[in-house]
């Protein structure tokens, strides 16, 4: 009897520890949790934060210095990696730029932001069928993208090339994969329906569908093919990816519409426009074959002055009259 009243004591003795523990011990678990919550990507938006408040033409270097400590405290987050391909962009460090805007796609695929700068680096790179790939990932919920597209689309702007600027073989491959061609089809068809002024004109969804490169102004003396070293360049990329392709077909039609021939009657002016546009379509279809594709694959067309893609007779039609196309079959 005395040991169970000894015990009976020590029980009632414990409750109020028992009662202590109890208001206790929660808070004891909750407190180190609230500190484990704080995780390094916590601590890199503080940095984020800290840039967003900075201007970035007076404290640029300090931007960089507080974007790669956020990253170095997590590798992966996206906003520190777009905030920093801004900045380089900026500082025409484009292919820094390119790296880390596909840093910030890894963890947040669909960033707006990244891919609006992706298409802005190729953009001002002339590298236009990848400009027009990138802002139409975004084209229904960025509205400086649809612009860009709706700019791009005008004409068929960005499958163009000219004297001066060499589409490299990344847009090359993209303007003749048929396949890519159908995303991109899709994609702007997508985006029409939102914003129907990006292509008022429904043929120029259609058009997206053909394997074409447009070369504006393509001169040369007599027979001779006194080509530019950039369109020698780009005729060498072309071969190369032709023959990669194994592109059995190609056509290549010739366009002329000389304002040296202005003065002249419709019957001269329209025989002089056609023979110019023969002789442009033969001599890229010589250059291909001097650049290893077989001279029986390729097609030549000439149209003179017949279909012209922009009317009227200022400079602006005249650029964008002279021209070949090469397209594969």
């Amino acid at each position: 009897m005395k040991q169970r009243r000894e015990a009976s004591r020590l029980y009632y003795n414990m409750k109020p520890l028992k009662s202590l523990l109890m208001i206790q011990l929660p808070t004891m678990l909750i407190f180190p949790a609230m500190l484990w919550a704080i995780t390094p990507c916590d601590d890199a938006n503080n940095y984020i934060t800290e840039v967003e408040y900075l201007d970035s033409l007076i404290h640029r270097t300090l931007q960089k210095d507080l974007l790669q400590q956020a990253l170095t405290l997590c590798p992966n987050h996206p906003e520190a990696h777009t905030h920093l391909a801004v900045i380089l962009a900026l500082e025409n460090k484009n292919n820094e730029a390119h790296y880390h805007f596909q840093q910030a796609l890894k963890t947040r695929p669909d960033s707006p932001q990244a891919w609006f700068g992706i298409g802005e680096l190729y953009y001002q790179q002339n590298q236009w069928p990848l400009s027009l790939a990138a802002y139409l990932q975004v084209c229904t919920t960025h509205e400086k993208a649809r612009q860009r597209v709706a700019e791009l689309l005008r004409d068929n702007r960005y499958r163009i090339a000219d004297g001066n600027r060499v589409l490299n073989y990344e847009s090359l491959i993209l303007l003749y994969d048929k396949k890519r061609l159908q995303r991109l089809h899709q994609k702007v068809a997508r985006c029409r329906k939102q914003d129907q002024s990006i292509a008022p004109d429904v043929n120029t969804v259609t058009a997206i569908l053909q394997p074409i490169i447009v070369f504006q102004i393509i001169e040369f003396e007599g027979d001779e093919q006194d080509f530019t070293l950039v369109l020698n360049e780009q005729l060498d990329d072309m071969a190369l990816i032709f023959t990669e392709m194994k592109v059995k077909h190609l056509i290549i039609r010739g366009y002329a519409d000389n304002p040296a021939f202005s003065g002249k009657a419709k019957a001269d002016r329209s025989r002089l426009n056609w023979q110019l546009s023969q002789d442009r379509a033969k001599a890229v279809k010589t250059a291909l074959s001097q650049r290893s594709i077989a001279g029986k694959r390729i097609k030549t067309y000439a149209y003179g002055d017949t279909r012209p893609v922009v009317k009227g007779h200022d400079e602006v039609a005249w650029i964008s009259n002279q021209r070949v196309e090469i397209e594969v079959r």
